[in-house]
């Protein structure tokens, strides 16, 4: 009796868990609940027979069974993840404490060194008094103070630079606006993201300094040779030092990330934030209603001989110029999707005919003189000299660059969008020739200031000319009565460049000095009144 009511609660138990089983069929194993999957393994567990001895249901359970696993260990792991972020942030914490103390101890040396007593340096440097290590920063760029002074951290120093580095020094809003989208809320204002360019450039100047002093030769005599030239970047670094300064930019002296491998990567940096600056100043040119002709003068210098792709064209070249400008370095793929430049970089037949006009003009050909050709010829003849196995006499295709043997090559690689090493040696060749172009114009200018100058300025000479023009032909007068006409003596004294008023002024004021000549003659004559008022009168 007692084994007969054992195996009838054996076959209730197990019937129970066959029907839970069978109630999940034909239903996704991620829409059961955690509590059916726990009472199937509860069941299966309890009864002497598991699943059961029917195939179909064993498999089925098993199923539940691995899904409930699976569900256990997701929670298991999320729970480990969760553990792992709080151990992190802790360590984060404990370690940005451990830097502000070092800070905090360095800033101290550093007022000890200048003088000061050390209890005076928070106030100084913003580091007393501040409740918290923690930043409420802004999400709308509009509400962002101009300067708040905040600390900056690793990442925001690091992300600054990537964006100063894409857009170039003097776009602040436009750096703001990649800083607020990068980290959704923001701390720094434009002023302190100029200070922070300002401090980036004078550790750019200090590295260019020690790297000309680890390439100078040193001499035993200890004289001084003759002073290095000023290369383009040295004097692009310290012009903008200069208007960073003017315009009262202060150096950070408590970044805690002190510009990590600016020795090796110092002159890059400076080189890309010349480029930069030089694709400003030309896209600002190209904006511009009254300089735009002075632009469409400056595109046109560019030699066509050498485009990137056949279809290339000046517009190209323009949306280029300004593509970057707007989109930022090296973002070349959103410059060529961008619908304001879709029809300058839409192929066109005429301008493949034109660079094919012009590629087959400026190609070598047999008997070319220039550098290269004479070099290949010169080079063969050596080898040849030599007994070396250069092969029979070249032949006149031969001769050149290369361009008869594989252009066809070159022009089945130059079908569809340039590469980007093609654009970016595009892009420095147009920079290079808009700084040419400015530094002309520049010139220009700095003449035309020198000439305004000299022609308001009265030498001796011209004051000579103009006072021998009165003696010879007096006072030129109008028609009319008593008006000088002061453009005529311009004239006959031959002193184009000087205004009627000029005239003016010079003859009033060598008419003043001939009186004071001739009052003081008076004087020293004495009692020889009469006579010196007759010469007087001669004179």
């Amino acid at each position: 009796e007692e084994r007969a009511a054992m195996t009838t609660g054996a076959a209730q138990v197990m019937t129970s868990v066959e029907l839970e089983v069978e109630a999940t069929s034909g239903k996704d194993v991620g829409e059961i609940t955690n509590e059916t999957l726990e009472s199937v393994h509860a069941g299966a567990c309890a009864a002497p027979s598991g699943l059961g001895a029917d195939l179909e249901r064993r498999k089925r359970g098993i199923e539940l069974l691995s899904e409930l696993l699976r569900r256990r260990a997701r929670e298991k792991l999320s729970c480990v993840r969760e553990d792992q972020r709080i151990w992190r942030d802790d360590l984060k914490k404990r370690s940005r404490q451990r830097q502000r103390l070092a800070k905090k101890e360095r800033m101290a040396q550093q007022q000890l060194k200048l003088g000061n007593p050390p209890g005076g340096h928070g106030v100084e440097l913003g580091t007393k008094n501040r409740p918290c290590n923690r930043k409420v920063g802004w999400s709308v760029q509009e509400e962002i103070p101009e300067e708040t002074g905040k600390e900056w951290r690793k990442y925001e120093q690091d992300k600054c630079r990537k964006v100063l580095l894409t857009f170039g020094a003097g776009e602040w809003n436009r750096i703001q606006g990649c800083l607020l989208e990068e980290h959704k809320q923001l701390v720094h204002g434009v002023n302190d993201i100029r200070n922070l360019t300002y401090t980036f450039l004078v550790a750019l100047r200090e590295n260019q300094e020690k790297q000309q002093e680890a390439k100078a030769p040193k001499k035993e005599g200890g004289g001084g040779g003759r002073q290095p030239v000023q290369s383009k970047e040295d004097a692009f670094l310290a012009r903008k030092i200069a208007e960073f300064e003017s315009e009262g930019a202060k150096r950070i002296l408590d970044l805690t990330n002190e510009w990590p491998k600016i020795d090796k990567l110092g002159l890059s940096w400076l080189r890309k934030l010349r480029l930069l600056d030089l694709i400003r100043d030309a896209a600002l040119m190209g904006r511009d209603e009254e300089r735009r002709q002075e632009f469409d003068d400056a595109m046109a210098t560019i030699s066509e001989s050498s485009p990137p792709v056949d279809w290339w064209s000046i517009a190209a070249d323009k949306a280029l110029l300004l593509g970057v400008y707007k989109h930022g370095y090296g973002s070349f793929d959103k410059i060529r999707e961008d619908p304001e430049y879709a029809s300058a970089f839409t192929p066109d037949e005429r301008n493949i005919e034109e660079n094919l006009r012009k590629k087959e003009q400026f190609r070598h050909k047999p008997g070319c003189n220039c550098v290269s050709c004479a070099h290949t010829r010169n080079k063969k003849r050596k080898a040849e000299a030599e007994g070396g196995n250069a092969g029979g006499p070249p032949g006149e295709g031969e001769e050149g660059n290369g361009a008869e043997n594989g252009g066809g090559a070159e022009d089945d690689a130059r079908v569809g969008w340039p590469s980007v090493d093609t654009l970016t040696k595009r892009l420095k060749r147009m920079v290079e020739v808009f700084a040419r172009q400015l530094r002309k114009m520049e010139n220009k200018s700095a003449q035309k200031t020198h000439n305004d100058r000299r022609s308001s300025e009265w030498t001796k000479k011209d004051r000579f000319t103009l006072a021998q023009c009165g003696m010879r032909w007096g006072l030129v007068h109008d028609e009319g009565p008593a008006q000088p006409d002061w453009a005529a003596m311009r004239d006959l004294s031959g002193l184009t460049k000087k205004s009627e008023e000029q005239i003016e002024a010079c003859f009033l004021g060598l008419v003043e000095e001939a009186e004071h000549i001739l009052q003081n003659a008076k004087r020293k004559g004495g009692g020889g009144e009469g006579e010196g008022e007759g010469d007087g009168e001669d004179g």
